[in-house]
């Protein structure tokens, strides 16, 4: 199969992808049936296994393999995570702590009249807890949970806060940012030190793509909430429901938040001895939550039967969201083998130019790859090992990853079938289209920006 068919079949994947999901057909199918097609179509053309390692032995079987090997990825990674997020927050909907949260906290902030300050502070708290939760996919599971309930409640519509946690959860930095040591080891720059550089080169950047992300934010979506009629206006917030309505302490507003608090708390940047999973942390504060509300009802029976929320909690997320990781593993499998978001990877790279030059060609080719599907792992080491030709010092090649590295994580905040995007469309009933549309605008912003500090501060 020659290269030019390669790209061909691949820009037509995602033609067909977007045109789908456009059209609301079931996302799951839609992922999952095109990728089988396109896997069994070129494995019959080309003869080769679309499992590199440890096939079944037959070339066609390793089709269905490659659908087995989506499952088992799927659950076993993010997905778990998600289902167990999901699973808790329908318990805390269950016994109303989710509720009451949404109230005590919605309260004090509905007294702020200018809804862009609570859109700002949102973005600086969503990148500050970036730091203790490296995983964008765990990080909006949680903030969907959590913060996504508050913002509708003080007036901001769901399409704005949906959009707002896809473009903050996109600025990924911290001491533990795995995207940065994948991109180091490409360039061949093993010894850098993650925390050294978090330190030192990513903390002006992310200030300054806060402050120009949120104001291009808050101009764009304010322009979509106006043209699709989804502006929320302040008077006409129906009435928050007195705490004594539901029925329970009003410490248990805590409980819906527990998870993220135990995860900053075991996090380095607490401490540096015991750390946690945010499967765990959920898991850990269901378990405290059913011992308190024994306490409280003396009816274990009761307590046990409220606990079935957690697992209908984590069927529903099967459903909504891990059914379309599923899909989209099989989707992403099919674009590997036919191979041409690689090519096209490999011909920006070749881009000649000075280092500057190059580095924001890599940098902006990185974002529309990673933008239309490409994975961010497989993308970043191509464009910097080919920075390690062109640097002439260790410190201009890590300038130039550092500008490599914002523009690959920024592109997930519009691309349509990242895992955060298919956990906040499901996870906030929010259309991808929708969330596409307001995010690539704030993203470009920020692109631009990481770009200009890091040219002008290297």
């Amino acid at each position: 199969m020659g290269e030019a068919i390669r790209i061909f079949v691949t820009l037509v994947m995602i033609v067909m992808i977007l045109v789908i999901v456009a059209r609301k057909y079931y996302t799951a199918t839609a992922f999952l049936g095109i990728g089988f097609v396109v896997l069994l179509v070129t494995t019959l053309v080309t003869g080769q296994s679309a499992i590199a390692e440890g096939g079944s032995g037959n070339a066609l079987v390793d089709v269905f393999e490659v659908m087995a090997n989506a499952i088992t990825t799927s659950l076993g990674s993010t997905g778990l995570v998600i289902m167990v997020v999901m699973g808790y927050v329908g318990y805390m909907t269950h016994i109303k702590a989710a509720e009451l949260f949404s109230i005590v906290v919605a309260g004090p902030l509905r007294k702020i009249k200018h809804s862009e300050i609570l859109i700002f502070a949102t973005f600086v708290l969503v990148v500050i807890v970036k730091l203790a939760i490296p995983s964008s996919s765990s990080e909006v599971s949680l903030l969907i949970a959590t913060v996504f309930p508050v913002l509708i409640a003080v007036g901001i519509s769901k399409e704005t806060s949906a959009s707002l946690l896809m473009v903050a959860t996109a600025i990924v930095w911290g001491p533990s940012n795995t995207l940065a040591l994948t991109a180091f080891n490409g360039a061949g720059l093993e010894n850098i030190s993650i925390p050294v550089y978090f330190v030192t080169k990513e903390i002006l950047p992310v200030i300054c793509m806060i402050i120009v992300g949120t104001v291009v934010f808050i101009l764009v979506n304010k322009y979509f909430d106006k043209k699709e009629g989804v502006l929320v206006s302040r008077s006409e917030l129906p009435e928050l429901k007195d705490v004594k309505e539901l029925g329970i302490p009003k410490f248990y507003a805590i409980f819906p938040v527990l998870p993220v608090l135990l995860v900053i708390i075991f996090s380095p940047i607490v401490q540096k001895y015991i750390t946690i999973s945010v499967v765990a942390a959920n898991f850990m504060s269901f378990l405290l939550v059913m011992v308190i509300e024994i306490i409280r009802k003396h009816n274990i029976r009761q307590t046990f039967d409220d606990s079935k929320a957690l697992f209908e909690g984590m069927g529903k997320a099967f459903v909504s969201v891990v059914s379309i990781l599923i899909g989209i593993n099989v989707f992403s499998a099919a674009l590997n083998q036919v191979g041409g978001l690689k090519i096209l990877a490999g011909a920006f790279a070749s881009a000649g130019g000075g280092t500057t030059t190059i580095a924001v060609i890599g940098a902006a080719a990185a974002f529309i790859l990673i933008g239309i599907g490409s994975s961010i792992s497989g993308t970043l080491p191509l464009f910097s090992s080919l920075y390690a030709v062109f640097a002439a010092s260790e410190s201009e090649l890590v300038n130039m990853v550092r500008i490599l590295i914002f523009g690959g994580s920024l592109a997930s905040a519009v691309n349509p079938i990242a895992p955060t995007t298919m956990i906040v469309s499901g996870g906030c009933n929010v259309p991808i289209t929708t969330i596409i549309k307001r995010t690539i605008i704030p993203a470009l912003a920020c692109l631009l920006t990481e770009i200009i500090v890091c040219i002008l501060i290297p």
